[in-house]
């Protein structure tokens, strides 16, 4: 098996990333479906490394979406549902803050996701600048879990973006994150998602406003495992087998 990684960067900042767990001989195919999906970029990377030792997940985090009038209140339900699981609203108000300010110190946003105290709100990435990125996860069988989705009526413009980020936060809550959150920064999307093992994965339109080109990720970690969490997250490949 091979992991393909794809990193786009327009005048130094981020602006396109896709993984994919694939065997060798999809790897031509693969590599061209990379190289489109950015926009606009002066700098694209793509990785393949050999993986072995596979893991599987059997299946994903459940899906559901809520549309709200305006991010502010879509940023209520946010508070509200993270509290349900023990994350005080003033933690949360951190974390939105950062993704709708920016969470790179040095400005802009940054390649991987902010690590949080839930409890504190400290900061524990190593590298704040960087973050950590989740990486080598991917379908078992890709064409099969988009034609499920299909099925369950979402629309080809989120297909794709979708069966990304549902895998990454499924990895994500899999390797002991206890909350997620996430929106694009991408400035023409603004759909994002919280994620968590107690509610599942949740799609929240809008979570920022329109031709923003700031966001993230937010993962709330524990800070006494921090070191296997990140190991997991960075290092351990893994397939997810079924949609839930």
């Amino acid at each position: 098996m091979r992991s393909v990684r794809m990193r786009a960067e327009l005048d130094g900042m981020h602006v396109s990333g896709a993984e994919r767990v694939i065997p060798h001989y999809e790897l031509e195919k693969v590599v061209m479906e990379l190289l489109k999906r950015p926009k606009r970029y002066d700098k694209i990377v793509i990785t393949i490394e050999r993986v072995e030792n596979l893991e599987t997940i059997p299946k994903s985090l459940p899906i559901k979406s809520h549309d709200f009038a305006d991010v502010e209140q879509a940023h209520k339900f946010v508070i509200k549902k993270l509290k349900e699981i023990g994350i005080e609203e003033s933690i949360t108000q951190k974390a939105l803050k950062l993704l709708t300010e920016g969470p790179n110190p040095k400005g802009g946003n940054m390649r991987g996701a902010v690590l949080m105290d839930p409890v504190s709100g400290e900061r524990l990435e190593p590298d704040q600048e960087r973050g950590i990125r989740t990486t080598r996860i991917d379908w078992r069988n890709r064409t099969a879990i988009k034609e499920a989705l299909r099925e369950r009526g979402i629309k080809k413009f989120y297909l794709e973006r979708l069966i990304d980020a549902l895998a990454i936060a499924t990895k994500n809550i899999h390797c002991g994150v206890i909350a997620e959150i996430c929106w694009s920064d991408d400035p023409e999307y603004t759909t994002g998602y919280i994620a968590s093992k107690e509610f599942g994965y949740i799609r929240i339109k809008p979570m920022k406003e329109e031709h923003t080109p700031t966001g993230g990720r937010v993962y709330f970690v524990k800070r006494e495992s921090l070191q296997e969490l990140i190991e997991c997250l960075e290092r351990k490949v893994m397939l997810i087998e079924q949609l839930l």
